[in-house]
């Protein structure tokens, strides 16, 4: 029986550990849409347009491993990174 919630225990706990991969990619995600959001606000120059391209290849990199995972596991792993 002990045997049993210890193996129980290491499989939640694992379960629960920080993906940093993913929080990096959610913090790429974040960063985008904020200045996406100035953007919104404002006149576009070339420059901006030129940040905003570099941020969207930042999230594809950072987030290609979650681009087929599905929203609940995806839940689940964003809920670790807060």
């Amino acid at each position: 029986m002990k045997y049993l919630a210890v193996i129980i225990l290491i499989s939640l706990v694992s379960c629960a550990r920080k993906d940093e991969k993913m929080c990096s990619c959610l913090e790429a995600g974040d960063k985008l849409n904020d200045f996406s959001s100035k953007m919104l606000m404002k006149e576009i120059t070339a420059e901006d347009i030129k940040k905003m391209d570099e941020l969207k290849i930042e999230k594809s990199k950072k987030c290609i491993d979650y681009q087929t995972m599905s929203g609940e596991e995806m839940l689940k792993k964003k809920a670790t990174c807060n």
